[in-house]
């Protein structure tokens, strides 16, 4: 005992004596006027702010305080909040609220003070007020239509500029001032009516004139400030002298908020040998800062504004000051109080740091923006290097303490130091930037935008030797911009060629920085030896997140020191979605993590003598003994608060497990364990995220808990969204029959306009279907029928209301919500379904805009339907690239290591899960080692959960049960869901992959966009196949980002079955291209779940197909002509569209056409399909004989059927008929989508079956190939089998046409006018020689919005010939005929369409090209109709029929050898057209 007293007195005479010395040099400073704040040294941040404010009541205000002050009187401000940055305690705020409103310190109701903020939210400003110089000026209006824009300037039509100008006025004065003295004269007014004029005119004179010199003085000025402010200095006095005044004010407060801001940063970063940092003394002086001078640049951009400054802050400088204000200045004086020693033996030290000078030219820019803060980005930099002066006395005080400056050698250094730290940061031409738009969206600086993979292959030919001789030990260090250390690999012994095959995952805020790899030589007993920096800009990852096979230099010096190669891989967080109306994040299994742990409370202290913790946390995954972040301590304290937050990755989210420890630090001692919990992720995530005060107790301690928040960020990884792990298999589908909708919301009402509405449907976020656009109704009617696989009775169906916007984002105009579990139930009965249909439930269900309003009706009917329940319904789930780098990484741990064992259990430590939710209000909580369900689960060494063997047998797992059926068991039943398992692919250019099933009118699923051309999807998707025979799967490349959007830049189209047969047991790659002949593979698996569905008879594959229709003749036509004739064409429409055109024959009313076309048909049920025969006229308008409807619901498929069509007219009532054979093909028409969401019904026909893989599918085209070659009997033609046509050029589309056989009087007409097409060789390309192409040029449409008189002209090679030109319209027919010679060498039929002018020139309509070897194929189909769209606008329709055999050129002797005839002879009459170029 008498030792431990002589210690503490011997430290407690120099204790006493330091502080002695700073009391007086306080009572010094403050005897002078000054502000000088004085704190416990033991005082928390809190107290210390408290009393730093309580010190401005000493100031004295310059208002009399006995009220005399006449007019006024001054009013007291209490309970100003301080500006300080402090932190929280989230009960004891929310008990100091609850406190104030029952003591009634806040009154609800308060009287309103006049000229007091509006307690709710200002009126919105209406429409039609100009508010700002943009709307005043109408910069942002739209242009004036050409009639208001004339009136607008009606002045300018009648007034030269010569009128106008001030010299008008000046007129009008003098022509004032003349005529009113010849007034007053006339009636002898008197003089003082003169001088009153006189004076009149010379205000008028002498303002006008003030006017005219003040501007023109300004405008001189500035021009010359505009020079000056670039070249020369200004003088801020108007600044300081604000400056002066308002720092008295000003620096109690900002003294407050430095001392509450920095001492609770100094309590944390305590070193460990001293006890505690406590700024106990701070004071700014009384002589505020000084701008010296400013220097602008006016010569930049609208939004930048550049400032030179020249700051100083000299407080000890007293040139400027009066002998009353040198009296009672005050210095600025910080005295840090550092207490030495550790537990109860410890003795504080002041350190004093006084008279801080400091000047220097700082450059600011700013960024400049429209909102708020109005300022986006904030760059300073030091022109040069500050000058710094200051007097550091850390013993003894101001009288007996000594200068460290006084030193030799020691005030350089530090000066040194200190401007090397600056340097990089802020001096010139380096900058400090503040994102002033980032600091105060609420975001963290340091949040992760993503991940990148870095895979550090090998080093090459590294140059360097180790000191005393030898090979070094390589290993490579990675940073970002060279700060600090993220990760590293091992050391390679002895090599200078290593390689190391090494996997780092890094975080990262930016992509606008460097990736910094330093290679190292690793020494035993000494610091590494640098060898070499590679660099990596991660810009590029912008470009393509994946780059693999880089080779960088390893520079040194400036010198080449090697070669290093690794991969880089970037995998960007997922942005949320919107989704009606709301932002919804994507549900993925791997991501990054963001822990932030903000306080504890009541932590058990009896483990410490004192009562006193230092406690701190750490975080721990899994079994890991190895901590991913550790917190500062805080000192002293039972109830500390951290806010502490870390990032990690999460490789598995379903199963992780996280473990938090509070230890209390305790220096040279063990640090013990004062409290610990385990919780899984999902928990702990589970948790709503705007409960801000959620406590979870800690176990393995009497009494604590702590409040956690964490972040979910989802990553952009393969099979991060849905994975085959991920995969659920469906129960069933549910067949929605959407209706009509009835008075939904106009939101294009302001424009004139209604909505243009169409229904998309949603399962978890996800748009599994859509209707098509009605345009402008508000009463749309779309009577469709869409599939949607199910998972669970538990999902919900989103039918969302959408008004389709060409140009922005589609609006929402409300929604329906439908629960699986209102028509679907468990099935006991039936082992082969699970689930049973509890009725059709057919509804017209109020559509909800919002929360509380509806406007509207959504007429449907929906119905479930079962699936059968299979057994191994799953995919063989693989791990991701961060599972696999873990993986690898272990395994070569345990291959390097000798012990693996060994080290393997002492690298890992079992813990349990001690909690699942948190504490409930009463402060109960959950017994540890326990969780609701009363299993006990504990964490492997991955970070997942395990359960143990004795806890409780869970559910039984559906995919493991059912029955199961073999390939040509699944392929009996017709309808049911493919499962797709789209792995990857090697793409031409980075896309995402589109399925799209039977008519491909929305894709089933579509994957992320790829990363890279070497794509890693693993994506999981399904789609419902109505009819597997007839079934149609459509692979497509998208390049667009958007799923709204499509850019397809390849694709793949095959059978159904075929496709099934192909990768139901296996993986198959498939070859996707394009028009250019780029081709990309992807990689699938699949799986068939039946669904029996009884398809309605318009659902059908055979409601829809290619109808070929075979127009035979006519007999018993109306006579039209005077001698009694008729020249008649027939004219067939479908659905209000014209399909077909016959020619014309002249002068019968029985003709014979012998014509066959083929039409697309959408729905044999709804199709409304006639034939009207017109009479000729060359002159006038044709004239109507007739018009017959055709029936297609009774036609069999695949059988010829003869029809005689009866022709009715309402004038002349029946008279005549047609004759017409038609033939049905089953097939599925692609509906084409337009723009966003602008559909039609109309499409073509999937006629090709694409390039299966292994040869699969080649027996279900023979099979059709059969079905086609069947004999209908009597005298009909047998059918061949229709060979499969190459995809048209973009543009264009045509439809094979048939070959005829001249067997009988019928036909022989035609085959008189045109040679038999049954001759034609055995060829599969363009033929070498010359042949004769006939040319039908028969329609256009849509050529100009105006009528016309249009003909068109058409060139083969150096061949031309026009068309007549008809009567004023907009859809001209002309059914003419044309022989051209044509051959390989001519590839492009050329058209031109012209307005007939009879007086001026012809104007050009529109033009376009035919590619003729693309719709004309010898010897497969030597005849087609083609559809061309026209640069212009419009379409034209043609028919090309090609004779090989028959040369029109045979005749001609040439004694050179035959050239290509590609194109005009200069000798031409005609010459080239607009737009012909000679190259093609």
């Amino acid at each position: 005992m008498a030792t431990n007293t002589s210690s503490n007195g011997g430290l407690q005479q120099p204790q006493e004596t330091a502080e002695t010395h700073v009391h007086d040099i306080m009572n010094h400073d403050a005897s002078k006027g000054a502000i000088v704040h004085s704190f416990d040294p033991d005082a928390p941040p809190q107290q210390k702010a408290a009393a730093a404010g309580r010190q401005r009541d000493q100031l004295e205000s310059i208002v009399p305080q006995d009220g005399s002050a006449h007019g006024g009187k001054e009013l007291s401000i209490t309970g100003v909040p301080v500006p300080t940055i402090t932190v929280e305690n989230a009960d004891e705020a929310t008990n100091d609220s609850e406190a104030q409103v029952k003591s009634g310190a806040v009154t609800p109701s308060a009287l309103a003070v006049p000229g007091e903020y509006p307690s709710g939210p200002a009126p919105t400003i209406p429409d039609w007020y100009k508010v700002g110089w943009r709307a005043v000026a109408n910069i942002d209006a739209p242009p004036l239509e050409e009639g208001e824009e004339k009136d607008n300037h009606i002045l300018q039509l009648f007034l030269a500029e010569q009128y106008y100008g001030q010299w008008y006025h000046n007129a009008a004065l003098i022509f004032f001032a003349v005529f009113a003295s010849h007034f007053l004269t006339r009636f002898n007014f008197g003089w003082g009516w003169l001088i009153v004029l006189l004076s009149i005119c010379n205000t008028y004179y002498v303002t006008s004139m003030t006017r005219v010199r003040r501007c023109a003085r300004d405008d001189i000025q500035r021009e010359l400030i505009k020079t000056r402010l670039a070249s020369e200095h200004e003088s801020a006095d108007w600044m300081n002298n604000f400056l002066d005044r308002f720092w008295l004010i000003y620096e109690p407060v900002l003294s407050a908020t430095v001392v509450a801001s920095v001492d609770q940063i100094l309590s944390t970063t305590t070193p460990a040998f001293l006890d505690s940092l406590r700024l106990t003394t701070f004071t700014l002086g009384t002589k505020a800062p000084h701008i010296d001078k400013v220097r602008t640049f006016p010569r930049t951009a609208d939004d930048i504004v550049m400032m030179d400054w020249g700051i100083s802050f000299t407080p000890n400088d007293t040139s400027d000051m009066t002998p009353r204000q040198a009296a009672q200045k005050v210095n600025p004086k910080i005295v840090l109080s550092v207490r030495l020693g550790k537990g109860l033996a410890t003795a504080s030290m002041p350190v004093l740091l006084e008279d801080i000078t400091f000047s220097g030219m700082m450059r600011i820019r700013m960024k400049l923006m429209a909102n708020f803060p109005h300022v986006q980005v904030v760059d300073i930099s030091f022109l040069e290097k500050p000058v710094i002066d200051y007097v550091l006395k850390p013993v003894g005080g101001e009288s007996l303490g000594f200068d460290i400056a006084h030193i030799p050698g020691l005030q350089t250094f530090i000066r040194d130091m200190v401007h090397a730290t600056l340097s990089p940061m802020m001096y010139d031409p380096n900058v400090f930037t503040l994102n002033l738009e980032q600091l105060l969206s609420g975001l963290p600086l340091d949040t992760a935008i993503g991940v990148i993979e870095v895979t550090i292959e090998a080093a090459r030919g590294l140059k360097a030797n180790k000191i005393g001789g030898g090979s070094p030990d390589p290993y490579v260090s990675v940073s970002i911009n060279n700060r600090e250390e993220l990760a590293r690999t091992k050391y390679k012994p002895s090599t200078y060629n290593p390689t190391w095959m090494e996997t780092k995952f890094i975080l990262v805020n930016s992509l606008q920085e460097s990736l910094v790899l330093n290679l190292l030589d690793y020494n035993d007993h000494r610091k590494d030896t640098p060898l070499g920096t590679a660099t990596f800009e991660l810009q590029k990852l912008l470009e393509d997140a994946t780059q693999e096979g880089l080779e960088l230099p390893v520079l040194k010096d400036g010198k080449d020191k090697g070669i290093i190669r690794l991969n880089v891989n970037y995998f960007p967080v997922l942005k949320p979605e919107s989704v009606n109306g709301k932002e919804n994040l994507s549900q993925t299994n791997v991501g990054i993590v963001r822990l932030t742990i903000h306080q504890a409370k009541e932590l058990d202290a009896t483990l410490s003598l004192s009562g006193d913790l230092n406690p701190l946390v750490k975080v721990f995954l899994g079994n890991s003994t190895s901590y991913t972040h550790r917190s500062q301590i805080i000192k002293h304290t039972n109830n500390p608060i951290w806010e502490s937050s870390t990032e990690f990755i999460c490789a598995d989210k379903s199963s992780s497990v996280i473990t938090i420890k509070v230890i209390d630090e305790r220096d040279f001692l063990r640090d013990p364990v004062i409290g610990y919990m385990s919780v899984r992720l999902v928990d702990l995530l589970q948790t709503d995220p705007t409960v801000n005060r959620e406590w979870w107790p800690l176990s393995g301690s009497k009494s604590g808990k702590i409040r956690l928040s964490c972040e979910w960020k989802p990553l952009q990884m393969a099979g991060a969204l849905s994975s085959a792990g991920q995969y659920v298999p469906p129960i069933g589908v549910v067949r929605l029959w959407l209706r009509k909708a009835t008075d939904v919301k106009n939101v294009e009402a302001t424009l004139g306009g209604k909505s243009d509405p169409y229904v998309r449907v949603l399962v978890n976020n996800a748009i599994l279907g859509r209707t098509e656009v009605i345009n402008n109704n508000l009463n749309p009617e779309w009577d469709q029928i869409i599939y949607i696989p199910v998972h669970s009775l538990r999902e919900s169906m989103f039918m969302e209301v959408m008004d389709y916007q060409h140009l922005t984002k589609d609006r929402s105009l409300g929604s329906v919500e439908l629960h699986v579990s209102d028509i679907a139930r468990e099935s006991q009965a039936d082992p082969q379904h699970r689930y049973e249909s509890t009725g059709a439930k057919e509804v017209a269900e109020q559509i909800q805009i919002d929360g509380s309003s509806y406007k509207g009706q959504l007429h449907y009917r929906a119905e479930f339907i079962s699936a059968l329940n299979l057994k191994h319904v799953h995919f063989d789930a693989g791990e991701n690239e961060i599972q696999k780098a873990a993986h690898e990484v272990q395994r070569n741990h345990d291959n390097g290591s000798s012990s693996s064992t060994r080290s393997s259990s002492s690298d890992e430590e079992e813990r349990h899960v001690t909690v699942d939710h948190p504490m409930i209000e009463s402060g109960a909580h959950i017994p540890p080692h326990q969780t609701d369900s009363g299993e006990s689960v504990r964490a492997n060494g991955n970070g997942t959960a395990n359960t143990d063997e004795e806890s409780p047998p869970t559910e039984k797992d559906p995919a493991k049960e059912g029955i199961e059926l073999s390939k040509e068991e699944l392929f009996k039943h017709q309808s049911g869901i493919i499962i797709f398992n789209v792995i990857g692919g090697h793409l031409h250019k980075k896309a995402r992959l589109d399925v799209l099933l039977d008519d491909a009118y929305w894709p089933a699923f579509s994957t992320l966009k790829s990363r890279g051309t070497n794509a890693q999807w693993a994506h999981v998707g399904e789609g419902f196949l109505k009819e597997l025979d007839f079934g149609r799967v459509w692979l497509r490349l998208n390049e667009s980002g958007d799923f709204d959007k499509d850019d397809i830049i390849a694709e793949w189209k095959g059978d159904a079955k075929a496709f099934l047969d192909a990768t139901l047991d296996r993986r198959s790659s498939f070859t996707l291209t394009d028009g250019d002949g780029h081709s990309s593979t992807v990689e699938i698996e699949s799986r068939y779940v039946p669904v029996p569905v009884k398809l309605l008879a318009r659902e059908s594959i055979n409601n829809q197909g290619t109808l070929r229709v075979d127009l035979l003749a006519g007999k018993d036509l109306r006579s039209a002509d005077r001698t009694g004739k008729s020249d008649p064409f027939a004219v067939f429409t479908l659905n209000g569209t014209k399909v077909f055109t016959s020619q014309t024959k002249k002068k019968t009313l029985n003709p014979d056409w012998s014509e066959m076309f083929e039409v697309n048909v959408p729905s044999r049920e709804a199709a409304d399909f006639s034939v009207e025969v017109f009479d000729w006229n060359q002159l006038e308008q044709s004239k109507s004989l007739g018009r017959g409807s055709i029936n297609l619901r009774d036609i069999e498929p695949f059988e010829a059927a003869e029809q005689i069509i009866e022709l009715f007219s309402e004038k002349h009532g029946a008279k005549g008929h047609v004759a017409i054979r038609l033939i049905f093909q089953p097939e599925i028409i692609a509906k084409s989508r337009k723009a966003t969401s602008t559909f039609s019904s109309a499409g073509r026909a999937m006629t090709q079956i694409g390039s299966l893989p292994f040869g699969a599918g080649k027996g279900v085209v023979r099979g059709i190939g059969n079905v086609f070659k069947r004999d209908f009997g009597g005298s009909h033609e047998k059918l061949d089998v229709p060979y499969a046509m190459s995809e048209a050029a973009a543009g264009q589309a045509s439809r094979p046409i048939g070959e005829h056989t001249a067997d009988n009087d019928t036909n022989a007409t035609t085959a008189a006018a045109f040679p038999s097409l049954s001759r034609t060789p055995s060829l599969s390309g363009p033929p070498s020689e010359p042949g004769t192409l006939r040319v039908t040029m028969m329609s256009a449409k849509d050529v100009s919005m105006a009528d016309t008189k249009p003909y068109a002209v058409i060139r083969v090679g150096d061949k031309e010939f026009k068309t007549k030109h008809g009567n004023k319209t907009s859809a001209p027919e002309w059914n003419e005929c044309f022989n051209f010679a044509a051959s390989a060498h001519m590839s492009k039929l050329r058209l031109w369409i012209y307005d007939h002018k009879t007086l001026g020139k012809d104007k050009l309509l529109a033009e376009g090209e035919v590619d003729i070897w693309r719709h004309i194929q010898v010897g497969r189909s030597t005849a087609a109709e083609v559809t061309v769209e026209l640069q212009g606008g419009g379409l034209a329709r043609l028919r090309l029929e090609f004779d090989a055999e028959n040369n029109p050129l045979a005749s001609v002797v040439s004694l050179e050898p035959s050239q290509p005839q590609t194109s005009s002879s200069r000798f031409s009459i005609r010459g080239r057209r607009p737009g012909f170029n000679e190259d093609n």
